[in-house]
């Protein structure tokens, strides 16, 4: 059976998130199973989907959150 086939993305990130992604991954982790950041992205990203779906996050105030976020990394 072939293997299923995976989409590769490449994001730029800050320093701050890349901190935030190991502390996620490490938090996540136990002795029996290390969680990769990759992981910790790929489970966002279904959190994400999800509470949209759901009507719990609004997909313009992410937006908002994330341009402003943008904004304040540049003026730093």
């Amino acid at each position: 059976m072939p293997k299923k086939e995976k989409k590769r993305l490449q994001v730029v990130i800050s320093e701050d998130q890349d901190a935030l992604l190991t502390k996620a991954a490490y938090e996540l982790s136990s002795p029996e199973r290390l969680v990769s950041k990759s992981e910790v992205v790929r489970l966002a990203i279904q959190k994400i989907a999800r509470e949209i779906e759901e009507g719990k996050a609004d997909l313009a105030e992410l937006l908002k959150t994330l341009a402003e976020e943008e904004h304040e990394e540049q003026e730093a």
